[in-house]
């Protein structure tokens, strides 16, 4: 049977919904590696280079930034954030799915670039619950809490808009199955459009 092509994979979904476990258990299966973002801000003594993040200066942020080498980055805090496009091309090139776990605006970003891109938000079951997984997390007071949950219904409202599939994480194997299977199909249609003659990923520029 033939090898189904790499894929981009955009993970997103609000503060506490799993995001990060569910990308850790599909990293398990085989098959998937997780894109590593690059940032402009001091690194966390708990954090590691080329693990966590890529530390890298602003003047090397803008030199990624003005040759198009970033498919999606955003200012925060007056820190730089963004996913460089080589890392994707070798993935790609290796056929695998590559996870870019990253928020509701770089997936707006990664939309209609050329990107053959599979967009999944992971929602909550509800607010209540979403609520009560930040609180168990004990890693913001009640106003960030507050804040987050409020962003959250923002985030819920425009992902409607962007994203290819919505997943409900209310059990966790149940999601990571789901969003292995729309992974999968994606890479049929990647497939299909291959064998049709259809360039992929032209936004890319993927070199054979």
């Amino acid at each position: 049977m033939e090898e189904l092509p790499g894929i981009l994979v955009v993970l997103s979904g609000p503060t506490a919904v799993g995001k990060t476990t569910v990308a850790r258990r599909l990293i398990a299966m085989g098959g998937y590696v997780q894109s590593i973002s690059v940032t402009t801000r001091e690194k966390r003594k708990d954090e590691k280079d080329g693990i966590d993040y890529r530390f890298i200066s602003v003047e090397e942020f803008e030199k990624l930034r003005d040759a198009n080498e970033l498919v999606e980055y955003a200012e925060v805090h007056e820190n730089w954030y963004g996913t460089p496009k080589q890392p994707l091309r070798e993935a790609l090139k290796a056929n695998k799915a590559c996870l870019l776990v990253i928020d509701v605006n770089g997936g707006f970003q990664m939309r209609g670039k050329g990107y053959d891109s599979e967009l999944i938000f992971l929602a909550p079951p509800d607010m209540e619950e979403l609520a009560r997984r930040l609180h168990n997390r004990k890693t913001e007071d009640a106003i960030q809490q507050t804040a987050r949950l409020s962003r959250a219904t923002m985030e819920m409202q425009k992902a409607a808009e962007i994203y290819n599939d919505i997943v409900v994480n209310k059990d966790l194997e149940a999601c990571v199955d789901e969003v292995h299977g729309l992974v999968q199909q994606a890479r049929r249609r990647l497939l299909e459009k291959k064998k049709a003659g259809e360039t992929l990923y032209p936004g890319l520029d993927l070199k054979e």
